[in-house]
């Protein structure tokens, strides 16, 4: 999260071809975890993602959210700005298709993009933030991509 930054984005309209789900069927979208009982709490997270393709960055992005959307609506032809990390933006294994440079915070540029002005809620976004890249981290990023990040760091 240390190595994160914020960049603008004119998101396509809906029906755009800058959405891989409008050029590719097999596109992923959404997904379901398996998880462990743990604690007599069984759970299985979903991830739903919105990839497309940005002309201003020429790179592929794919805003994740593993928490509930209910209070949140896809911004399609709004302005945004979108928390993408460092290492994924200077990296040219991210941002293809195939791997599209992850996005897990997004707030609306002119106006929210979750019910109740949530964007502008300073707290609440933290911990949306917080909680969508803990599970990013240990649901969707691949192990080995994980451990050659993170091997020698706290």
């Amino acid at each position: 999260m240390n190595n994160s930054y914020d960049i603008e984005v004119a998101m396509p309209e809906e029906k755009s071809q800058c959405y891989l789900k409008n050029q590719d069927e097999d596109a992923l979208t959404s997904e379901t975890f398996r998880t462990r009982i743990d604690n007599n709490y069984f759970s299985n997270p979903d991830g739903v993602y919105m990839p497309f393709y940005s002309g201003k960055y020429k790179k592929y992005f794919s805003i994740m959210c593993f928490l509930g959307l209910q209070d949140m609506w896809w911004p399609y032809g709004m302005k945004v700005i979108l928390t993408v990390n460092r290492d994924d933006m200077n990296n040219p294994a991210y941002g293809t298709k195939e791997n599209p440079v992850p996005v897990l915070k997004d707030i609306g540029v002119d106006e929210s993009i979750r019910d109740n002005d949530q964007d502008y809620d300073q707290a609440y976004m933290d911990s949306f933030y917080h909680n969508n890249v803990i599970r990013y981290l240990k649901y969707k990023m691949p192990k080995e991509e994980f451990k050659r990040r993170f091997k020698n760091k706290e």
